[in-house]
This record gives structure tokens, sequence and C-alpha cells, in this order.
């Protein structure tokens, strides 16, 4: 079968990598070499980018801390690109990461998608986000010695069991929080039962006075019912009256529109006849003047025959005008005239219009100012319920407070307890004991080891651990004999202790040191022992002379001084009476020691929490669920009304402006009469200018009678043509004669139509005011009726009703002061009590639902974890055969896994013990043990795993690289150098990395 192999690793920009680097990987096995800091390890994160890895997976917290920095003579990067070519068989898979800016893109055969889409196509590569492929420094020392929890849960993540156990423990929590607040239901129930046999006294008075208080309200409605029918019946009359008026108005403004347009029509036909007139007389002035010339050589050829003519008299006063102009200016100042009487009319239906608009903004002012008041009364009452429901909030803010630090103290306890008990079993299993006083602690006649019996104050632990040396693995006994059985068992089964019966104690002197400065004690004194009687001479025994000193130098005074004890110091250098000086890193920095007293410390720890949260549930139980749901229901609903808008206020109707052509209009009745008189004037004196022409000419005229007859024969048959022009001007003078009685008429009509109106407008606003007070007064009775609830009306006159509603209220206030809620509160709770008790029964129900679903979860998850664990220990066993020729074995203990490694020729089994490099190799065999769970590796990509193996261990390391798969080394040792095909060397220039393929010869050499 085909399995995944990395081809190429191409990369540019990324890190280090300035230029673009291409790595081929056709071997089985490859390595890469070079000094530290080269950039080797860069070669790790980058395939590890490639696949997924987050930013903070790797050795940066940003995208950009991945592109390359800049060097010598290289200016930075603005973007890094990694690609890895894999293939399986003809299959090929080319994944390609980019960074550009903040951005990152993942690219698969050319095409962009997202990192879960990458996740299953790297499936069955060991690579990616969750796989064990690649193993990066510092990633193995560790592993072994991780608590059980942790192993168990590295399992559970490469079976695909987290997500099942995390939601098994959840659900393990979610029931034991559900278990306690069923019991706080049903205790509430209790309290509520109680409750209501207390109500249903008080129900039977309240209901009285219910009754009482239902009458009044419907004799309350009933009155302002009947106020409100009055009220409507005069409101009934007086808008019968407005609707006579409005139709009476809406005929008086017909009639003045009929009357208008008739004058205006007069007025136009007026116009027409005078403007026709004129033309007419303009006209004839001509024939006027042919007739005087013509009565004017009459007269001059009587003259012949007759007297002079007539003298002219004395002239008349001469026009300050042409009359021509004096016509325009006529003319022009008529049409002004009949303009502004036009707006004058305009204006004084503005001015009707404006009172009526005020009178409606009268009345709406009152509505609003009502509105105002209602919605200050409001806020005043919305104002007290938050001010109620704000301490009720505070109480149960105070009460969530206590519950949150109830749940805090209670997962702290759970979380101390969990680890007193983790730690107890482990000190129960005598792990950090020696085999032979782990094997003999339990038996009869013994009374303990030394390590389990001492207790070592605070700060002295490793002092006192560096004190005993092997002592501290001796086993005390009753007597001698159990001492021998003791022996006899470890003959038999293995293992080796010192045994210390206390029948056969020979403690020696205490020691009595002169004071010096850097003295603590003697150590006897320091510590204690769990003994039952003759402790202190199993102290002397232990200890014997030793001193405990504050720190080396003060130790080294004190012996250069002449002292001849034993000497240790608080960080765990030994001088001995000889001189010696033992020190440097303790193996184990006083564990033994440190972890029994970090026992006794949880359990005093744990006292103090569970007294604590008993403290914190006497507190919550004394403390009563607030109302708030009811407060903030009527809160809620106060801001309801409030939140809804008023009407807006109503803006006061601006009044027409005033009519500015009054005085313009008087101006001009004035002026025209002068204009008219001064064009008769200038018309006076043209004629007087004829007649003055004819007196100058008589002479010349007699003379010249030939011409004047002529003329006058030429003017006789002029004239005769202008005869109809004369019967139309008589025609029309008639007609305007006419039209001008029409239009005074009409006006003396208008005048009185207007005087009628403005009676109708007074009437009318008289009837609207009252309407408005009116509709206030029962606007007022509406609301107080909207208050009140619904109901038939009671028979009676306002003042019959009044005197009853008297009654019932005296009634009422006879009965004193009751329990209005009583009945209420009642219903209420019982119908609170039966859906609380139907909601117990159906959390009763969901619990046990819950319980049989998290067992059947529970059990599916342990026959999975079973067979995963099943498959897992078979491959760590071949692993740790393969890489350690060692006897591995995992078991399921306590709450999790628990690894056991038996190197050949080694008897040990805590891997505590076990070397560094057996350690890693351990490690690595339970990766790749992991790593089968997921459907095996078909490579690795190890980075520097060898560093801590000896040469033994390396050897079986270069044995176990043979296995078939593909391995990409980053690594220092020549025996993993000498496994690989090929070998790459990494080199750093200047701040940028390089690549150069080394002769696997060159690599034998070095």
């Amino acid at each position: 079968m085909k399995t995944w192999r990395l081809d190429r690793l191409v990369l540019q920009g990324f890190k280090s990598f300035a230029e673009r680097t291409v790595l081929d990987f056709p071997d089985p096995v490859t390595g890469v070499i070079g000094p530290n800091g080269s950039g080797k390890s860069n070669l790790v994160e980058a395939i590890r980018f490639a696949t997924g890895a987050r930013a903070q997976e790797l050795r940066g917290q940003e995208l950009k801390a991945f592109l390359f920095q800049g060097g010598e003579g290289r200016p930075p990067k603005g973007f890094a690109e990694v690609r890895l070519e894999l293939s399986r068989g003809a299959e090929r898979l080319v994944v390609e990461r980019r960074i550009e800016g903040e951005r990152s893109q993942f690219r698969v055969n050319g095409r962009p998608l997202s990192a879960k889409a990458l996740a299953l196509h790297l499936s069955g590569t060991g690579l990616g986000r969750g796989g064990y492929a690649i193993v990066g420094q510092g990633e193995v020392g560790a592993l072994l010695e991780a608590p059980e929890e942790v192993l168990l849960a590295h399992l559970e993540e490469a079976a695909g069991l987290r997500p099942v156990a995390e939601a098994g423990r959840a659900t393990e929590e979610r029931l034991k929080e559900a278990l306690a607040l069923l019991a706080a239901k049903e205790e509430a129930l209790r309290e509520k039962r109680g409750r209501l046999e207390a109500l249903r006294g008080e129900a039977e008075r309240a209901r009285r006075a219910r009754e009482l208080a239902l009458l009044a309200l419907a004799l309350k409605r009933s009155l302002l019912l009947a106020r409100k029918e009055e009220i409507e019946a005069e409101m009934a009359e007086a808008k019968a009256r407005l609707q006579a008026l409005e139709g009476e108005e809406r005929a008086l403004e017909e009639g003045l529109r009929g009357l208008l347009e008739r004058r205006e029509a007069l007025q136009k036909e007026e116009e027409a006849l005078r403007e026709r007139l004129e033309a007419v007389r303009l006209g004839l002035k001509e024939e006027e003047g042919l007739r005087r010339e013509q009565e004017e050589m009459k007269r001059l050829l009587k003259a012949l025959d007759r007297p002079k003519p007539e003298e002219p008299g004395p002239p008349p006063p001469a026009p300050t005008e042409a009359p021509e102009a004096l016509k325009a200016r006529l003319r022009a100042l008529r049409e002004e005239k009949r303009r502004l009487e036009r707006e004058r009319a305009l204006w004084e239906e503005g001015q009707r219009r404006h009172l009526e608009a005020l009178a409606r903004y009268e009345e709406r002012l009152q509505a609003f100012e009502e509105a105002q008041r209602e919605k200050e009364a409001l806020k005043a009452l919305l104002q007290e319920k938050e001010r109620t429901l704000g301490a009720w909030e505070r109480a149960a803010e105070e009460r969530r407070k206590r519950e949150a630090l109830l749940r805090e103290k209670e997962a702290a306890l759970k979380a101390l307890r969990g680890e007193r008990e983790r730690l107890e079993r482990l000190l129960a299993s005598g792990a950090d004991l020696q085999e032979g006083a782990r094997r003999v602690r339990r038996l009869e006649g013994v009374v303990g080891v030394v390590a389990d019996l001492l207790e070592a104050p605070r700060g002295l632990e490793v002092a006192l651990e560096a004190a005993l040396g092997p002592r501290l693995h001796w086993v005390l006994t009753e007597d001698e004999e159990a001492a021998k059985r003791a022996i006899a068992l470890l003959k038999r089964e293995g293992g080796r202790a010192t045994f210390l019966p206390l029948t056969l104690l020979r403690p020696p002197p205490p020691p009595t040191p002169r004071p010096v400065p850097g003295l603590l004690g003697p150590a006897q004194a320091l510590a204690r022992l769990r003994v039952p009687g003759g402790a202190e001479a199993v102290l002397r025994v232990l200890f014997g002379d030793t001193l405990v000193f504050q720190d080396l130098d003060s130790a080294l005074a004190y012996l250069r001084s002449g002292g001849r004890e034993r000497l240790v110091t608080l960080e765990g250098e030994v001088l001995e009476r000889s001189g010696a000086i033992s020190g440097g890193r303790l193996k184990g920095g006083g564990e033994v020691l440190l972890l029994r007293g970090r026992v006794r410390a949880l359990k005093e720890e744990e006292a103090q929490l569970e007294g604590e949260v008993e403290a914190l549930k006497a507190a919550l139980a004394q403390t009563p669920a607030p109302p708030l749901l009811e407060l903030k229901g009527e809160v809620a609903a106060l801001r309801a009304r409030l939140s809804a808008p008023l009407p807006p206020r109503p803006t006061p109707p601006s009044p027409p402006p005033a009519f500015a052509g009054e005085a313009r209009l008087k101006a001009l009745e004035e002026e025209l009469p002068r204009l008219e008189e001064a064009l008769e004037e200038a018309e006076a004196h043209a004629r007087w200018r004829l007649l003055q022409k004819a007196w100058e000419e008589w002479a010349r005229l007699r003379e010249e009678k030939a011409k004047v007859e002529a003329r006058l024969a030429e003017l006789g048959a002029r004239l005769e043509g202008y005869a109809p022009l004369r019967e139309e001007a008589q025609r029309l003078e008639g007609a305007l004669g006419e039209v001008r009685r029409h239009l005074a008429l009409l006006r003396e009509e208008e005048a009185k139509a207007l005087t009628r109106k403005n009676a109708l407008l007074a009437e009318r606003e008289r009837l609207a005011l009252l309407l408005a007070r009116r509709e206030a007064t029962l606007e007022e009775v509406e609301r107080e009726l909207s208050e009140l609830p619904g109901g038939e009306r009671i028979p009676g006159s306002s003042r019959a009703l009044a005197q009853r509603l008297a009654q019932t209220e005296r009634e009422r206030e006879a009965l004193g002061p009751v329990n209005a809620l009583a009945e209420g509160e009642l219903a209420r709770l019982e119908e609170a009590l039966a859906g609380e008790e139907k909601e117990v029964a159906e959390a009763t129900e969901a619990l046990l639902r819950l319980e049989a679903e998290a067992k059947a979860v529970e059990a599916q998850y342990q026959e999975e974890l079973k067979r995963s664990f099943a498959r897992f220990q078979e491959a760590f066993r071949g692993y740790g055969e393969a890489l350690l020729g060692a006897k591995a074995e995992v078991r399921r203990e306590g709450k999790g896994l628990r690894l056991f490694l038996l190197p050949q020729g080694k008897r040990v089994q805590d891997l505590r013990l076990l070397s560094l490099g057996e350690k890693t190799l351990g490690a690595l065999a339970f990766l790749f043990a992991l790593g089968e769970l997921q459907g095996g590796l078909p490579l690795a990509i190890l980075d520097e795993v060898d560093a801590a193996l000896d040469e033994a261990n390396l050897h079986r390391f270069a044995r176990f690289l043979a296995s078939g798969r593909q391995f990409i080394l980053v690594t220092h040792q020549k025996r993993t150098m000498e496994a690989c095909h090929a070998l790459y060397g990494v080199t750093s220039e200047g701040g940028v990395s390089r690549v150069y393929s080394i002769r696997k010869e060159v690599a034998y050499d070095a």
C-alpha cells in the first residue's frame, strides 16, 4: 500500500531564509545539520506553518514575525511563501501558504481554501494541527513525567474522544448542579405551601372589600357616563347650531362669491364700455373738430353777410398736463384701485380664517397641557418604582455574588480535593520510595518509612532531606522480629531496605552547638516525627549531631572556627566532620518531603474552604429571593406608557399680515375726482383755443369765402360718415350708466352680506369656544372612564348616582384595612405552585433521562476508549521494543494512564529514574503509538530529539530509522548523520540562512 511522502520543501522570505530555497527529499532518511543559530529549526517551523499552525503555536505572536526582517545589505521582505510537495504513488498534493501584509492564504494544488479544508487534505499524512508527525525541540523531555490525566488526554485527543470526554465531564457537572437546583426547588415548594394556607384566611375578607370596590367603580363609572351624556347632549345642541351656522355661512359665502363674480364681471364690463366709449369719443373728437370747423366756416360765411362772430371771451386756465396724459393716469389709477379692493377682500377672508385657526389652537393647547400633566405623574411613579427595583436588584446582585463566590469556592474545593487525592494516591503508591521500602511498609509490625513519618517545617525540606540522605528511606519497625520478617519477604520478592527496630535504638547524645551567626539549630530539634513514644530518640538516631545553617558561608565559618558536628545548609550542601563538602543540584530537590508537606497544607486549606462554603450556603439560605420579575414588569409598563410620544405642542397660527393698501386706496379715492376735474378743464381750454383761432381767422376766412364754401362742401361730405359713431357713443353712454347703477346695487348687497357674515362668525366663535370647553370636560370624563374597568351602566341621574357612590365608599371604609392583594396573590401562588410542582416533576424526569443519557455516553466512551487503548497499548509495546529494546506497558490507573518501561538489564520501572536518553526514546514511542490511532505516521520530522541520547540509545535510534517510513531529522549527532541517506547543511551569513547539499562521504569524514 502506498503511503504519503514529503518530496520537496520550497520557501522564500520565511524568517532567516531571504532567498528562494529548495530542499528535495528523495531518500527515506534525510538529515539537516548546521551550527546553532543557523536556521535549522526554521525549516521545521516552515513545515508546521505551511500545514496550518497558528502564529501563537510557533515562535511568534503575529504573522509579520515570520517575514525576513533584513540583514547585512538586505532589506526586509514584504512577503513570505512556503510550499510543500507530497506524493502517494501517482497522487500529488501541493500545499502552499503565503503571507502578504497582515493576512495569509492557503492553497492546495493551486486552489485557495480554508484551514479546515486544509486539515481534510492532510489527513493520513500525520501533518497538520493535532498530528504527531512533527516533533520539535523540548517536546519529548517531560512527556513521560506528565501527570496521568495529561497522558490520558493525549490518548483521547489522538483517538478523537476528547470532545466526548469533555462533554461527559460537563454533563456530570450539570447533573450535580441540576440536583442542587432540584433540592432548592423542593425546599421552595414547601415554603410556598405554608404561605398558601396563610393566604386563604385573608382572601375571604379581601373578597367583600373587592365587591364593594367593584360596586364603587361601577357607580363611579355610571356617574361619569351620566355626566358624559349630559355634556354630549349640550354639545349636540351646540353642534347642530354650528352646522346651521355653517350652512348659512356657506350660503353667504356662495352669495358673496356670486356677488364678487358679478361685481368683477360688471367692473370688467364697465371698464370695457369705458374704454370703448373713450375710443369712440376719441373718434368723435375729429368729428367735433370738423363740425366746429364747419360751423366756423358757416359763421365765417355768415360773417360776410352778418355781424362778426361771438368773441371767445377770457381764456380759461391753461392745463398743466396734456389731456392724453391725464387720461392715461386716470386709467392707471382706476386699475390700481380695483386691484387694491381685490386685495382688501382677500385680506378680510384671511382674517376670518385666522380667527378659526386660533380657536382650534386653544382647544389643542388645552389637550396638550393635560397630557403633559399626566406624563409628569407617571414619571414620579416610575422614579419611585425604579428606586424600589434598584434596592431589590442590589439585593439580587449581592445574592448572585454570593452564589458566584460559592461556586468559585466549591470549584476551588473540588480542585483542591482532587489535587490532595492525587498526591495521596501518589504517596500511597510509594512511587518516590525505594523498591524495598515500598514493598514492606504495609507489613504487620512495620511502623512506617521515615519519609512518610517525618514532618519538615516549610523551607527546611531540602536541608532535612540532604541531611538524612538514604536514611530517608529507612523503615521503622516495632521490634527486630518485624524487621526479620520484612527482610525475609524482600529476599523472596526482591528489593532491599534498611530497618530500624524501636527496641534496638542507640541514640547519641544531643548536640550542644555554640550560638553563631546563620545557625538555625540541630536538625533533630527542627524536625517532627509521628511515632507513638520515643520520637526524640528516633530523631537523634536519624540526624545525629547534624546542625542546620542558613547558607554555605556561615557553615564554613563555623567549621573553620573549630566545629566538629555534621553540617547542612538550606540549599542542601552537606559538610561532613572530615571536611568533605557535598553540593550541587540534589536529585528530586527535596521532593519527597515537599510532597508530604504539600498534602498536609492541602488538607488544612481544604478544611478552611469547607468552612467558607458552609458559611456561604447558610448566608444564602437566609437571603429571600427578590420579586424582581413583578417589579420589572411594572417598570416596563410605566416606561412603555412614558415612551408613547406626546401629541406635538400646537403652534399658534400666525395672523395674516396687515393690509397695507388702505391708505393708498383712500388716496386713490381722493385723487380720482381731482384728475377727472383736471381733464374737464383741459378739454375746456382746448375748446377756447378753437374759438380764439376762429375769431382770429374771421377776417382771413371772409376773404377766402370760396375756399370756405369748398371746404364746407368737403366737410359736409366727411361729416356724413360720422353718424354711426355718434349713435354708438349714445348707446355706450346709456349702457355705462346702467352698469354703474347695477354696481352700486351689488356693493350694497355685498356690504349687507359681509355684515351678516361677521355676525355669524362671532356666533360661531362663541359656539366653538363653548364646544372646546365642553370637549375638554368630556375628555377629562372619558380619561377618568378609561382608567376605570368596563361594565354595565347603573340607571339613575348623576345626583342619585353620586349619593349611592358616597354610601358605598362609607361602607368600604367601615371594613378597615384589608390585604387587597390576598386573592390575587393566592391565585398566583396556587398557579405558581402548580407550575413549580409540574416543573419539579418534569425536572426530575429530565434529570433521570439525563442520567441515563450520561451513562449511555459514558458507556460508549469507555468502549471506544477501551478499543483505542488496546490499539495504543499494542503499538506502544512494539515501538518500545523497537526504540529501546524495552518491555513497554501502559495501564489505566485512577483517572489517567501510567506508563511502564523496563529496559533490558534493568529492574527500574519508575520513569523518573530512567536516563534522559531513555526518557526521550520512550516519549518517541509514546508519540508514534498515538500516531497509530490516526492511521499511522507515514513520515516523521524530528527536530534534535536525539540530543540527549547516549551511544547505545543512538544505536537503537539509528536502527529504528530503517523502519521504512520517511524521516527528516535536524541533528548534531554523528551517529544519526551516519544513518541518513542524504544530508543538507544550513549556514548563516549576515542574518541570511543558506542550504547546501552535502555529500554523504563528507558527512562520514566529519
